[in-house]
């Protein structure tokens, strides 16, 4: 399943907007299968939106699910390397 960001939100800067596309990947993921979500079009990520759309996944899947199961495509550098912060952050926190 592929999703969008700019099919649920307008960008991925406020913990809200992380909210909404967390619901959506989380529903995939529910319904099995590999996720990919495209950040076609936004070129930046908050810590907020990383937080509330990726990071608020482990309450309902393991970190080597999240690693397997989702792909991050047509993103960017930054985008990338702040959900990969935001997600082992977490997942520390957590274990700690």
């Amino acid at each position: 399943m592929v999703i969008r960001i700019v099919d649920i939100v307008s960008g991925a800067d406020t913990a809200d907007q992380g909210l909404a596309v967390h619901e959506v990947i989380r529903r995939a993921l529910k319904s099995g299968g590999q996720v990919e979500v495209s950040f076609e079009v936004i070129k930046t990520a908050t810590s907020s939106f990383a937080n509330a759309a990726f990071a608020q996944l482990l309450s309902d899947f393991s970190l080597e699910e999240i690693k397997n199961r989702i792909s991050v495509v047509q993103s960017t550098r930054q985008i990338n390397d702040m959900i990969k912060i935001c997600v082992e952050r977490k997942s520390a926190a957590e274990k700690a």
